[in-house]
């Protein structure tokens, strides 16, 4: 835990969330809620950063909805935007302990997780046995949840979070990303451009914004395939990761994700070696692929199609789905604002997203590489004007069904900001 008297110096900073993530830390924040390898999506807070220092007093980062609702054309109206901290100022602020990286520590969650998913196998047939179908959905839901855990490690090992070594962060990524057909070092370039553009209209990667205009021109199946409950098992893979919408594939060398000969080499898939040379390489360098890993589940299956769908890609489909729960939520809710390049900026945009908490145990126990919670350090200060705020999320799997029913497209706010019509409708109505 903190110096008290770190709460007493910075009591005033906080009114919203955890006060950062990757965006204002250069990725490597080592937090429970900021780096660590579990469902909980943190974030900077979406709520207002107050009195940055004491005697300068910070408006709120979200423009009040009130100050427009009489406004006849929304899109002449200019708001000007809130004074806000700058990314020194957030990195000043958060204790120092929250920046230390273990690498001891992170190795062992690397195989904590990896053991888990191997003991989720080892008891499927048993399961099969006594439950049948039913018995199979629900350990594919849990692989899903524990599978993304392995996931948020290859993320934060993209991220440099991992260790201070850059060549162990990428061999650990590739091994944490692999077995679930996830390409590390094509992932890590979209992530990286969206933390580079969170909340722009027009730039932001991996989240694509839709405006009324584009809502429109869309089929009846483009508008409400999100709605559909089973559209979150394939938004990430094969949609997002394969296909490649709308960022572009991140396996196919040729896509509109890559631009650069390096950056095609990354996604291009070496060629046939033998299983004895596959485990040379992961261990000697870390430019392996997902292909190899795919072929040895294949291997693994008894080279059946079937067994290969059924007990290895359909769970890493339900892996898919829990990151896109976690993903969407952490950038949707009702007030959020999406920014035009003239009223965007790195810091308002990072502002405009929402830390949640998911309960079951997932606040915990998957939660790795952490000695700081910025929960707990940041949890006096909830009973204070500026207390930690969080929503928390038991019912995580129908928020994120009813959100993607009730925000369907975004509306002009102001000049230059958009937000979702069903919260610009709202306060109109509340006149």
């Amino acid at each position: 835990m903190a110096d008290p008297s770190w709460f007493d110096k910075h009591r005033q900073v906080f009114r919203g969330g955890i006060p950062f993530v990757t965006a204002f830390t250069g990725g490597w924040v080592k937090t429970a809620g900021c780096s660590g390898h579990g469902m909980r999506a943190a974030s900077l807070p979406r709520a207002s950063i107050t009195h940055w220092p004491a005697d300068d007093c910070i408006p709120d980062m979200t423009a009040p909805t009130n100050l427009l609702k009489q406004a006849k054309d929304r899109q002449d109206t200019y708001v000007p935007p809130p004074k806000l901290p700058t990314v020194d100022d957030v990195r000043k602020a958060i204790p120092p302990h929250c920046f230390e990286r273990n690498l001891l520590t992170s190795i062992r969650y690397l195989v904590q997780d990896l053991l888990i998913l191997i003991g989720l196998y080892i008891i499927l047939p048993y399961v099969e046995r006594y439950f049948g179908w039913i018995g199979y959905l629900g350990w594919c839901w849990i692989f899903g949840i524990c599978a993304s855990a392995l996931f948020v490690v290859g993320h934060d090992c993209g991220h440099g979070s991992f260790s201070e070594y850059e060549w162990v962060n990428d061999l650990c990524g590739h091994i944490a990303h692999a077995p679930i057909l996830a390409p590390y070092w094509p992932w890590q370039k979209s992530h990286r451009q969206h933390h580079q553009y969170t909340s722009h209209l027009n730039r932001d990667k991996g989240h694509p914004w839709v405006t009324e205009e584009k809502f429109m021109k869309k089929t009846l199946l483009e508008k409400y395939f999100a709605s559909l409950p089973i559209s979150g098992l394939i938004r990430w893979n094969p949609i997002y990761t394969i296909v490649g919408l709308p960022d572009g594939s991140h396996f196919w060398p040729w896509s509109r994700l890559f631009t650069t000969t390096a950056d095609r080499d990354s996604a291009w898939p070496p060629h046939n070696e033998s299983l004895l040379a596959i485990f040379w390489r992961i261990c000697a360098e870390p430019r392996y692929h997902v292909y190899r890993i795919a072929r040895i589940a294949f291997v693994l299956c008894d080279y059946s199609v079937y067994k290969w769908f059924k007990y290895y890609y359909i769970p890493l489909l339900f892996q898919g789905l829990i990151l896109v729960i976690i993903t969407y939520l952490q950038h949707h809710t009702d007030d959020i604002e999406v920014y035009e390049n003239d009223e965007w900026s790195f810091v308002r945009g990072v502002t405009q997203t929402i830390d949640r908490k998911y309960g079951f145990g997932l606040d915990t126990i998957m939660h790795h590489i952490t000695d700081g919670r910025p929960e707990l350090i940041l949890d006096p200060l909830k009973d204070t004007p500026y207390g930690y705020k969080a929503e928390t999320n038991y019912d995580f799997f129908f928020k994120y069904l009813w959100a993607n029913i009730r925000l369907d497209y975004l509306i002009r706010k102001s000049k230059g900001v958009f937000q979702y019509r069903f919260a610009v409708e709202k306060a109109a109505k509340s006149c």
